[in-house]
């Protein structure tokens, strides 16, 4: 996700356009990130944080 991010900040700040199918493969990779959290965020919340250990 720091990718894209970085990707899309670095193309606003230079006004350099997105290709479709950059934006579509970017969006790929904030979807499954998003999946990855949500699963996180419900599994500590099923079984507690995990321990630093």
């Amino acid at each position: 996700m720091e990718q894209v991010r970085d990707h899309l900040a670095d193309a606003a700040a230079t006004s350099t356009p997105v290709p479709p199918e950059q934006l579509n493969i970017m969006s790929g990779k904030v979807a499954a990130g998003l999946q990855i959290l949500t699963e996180a965020a419900r599994e500590a919340a099923r079984t507690g944080p995990a321990s630093a250990a």
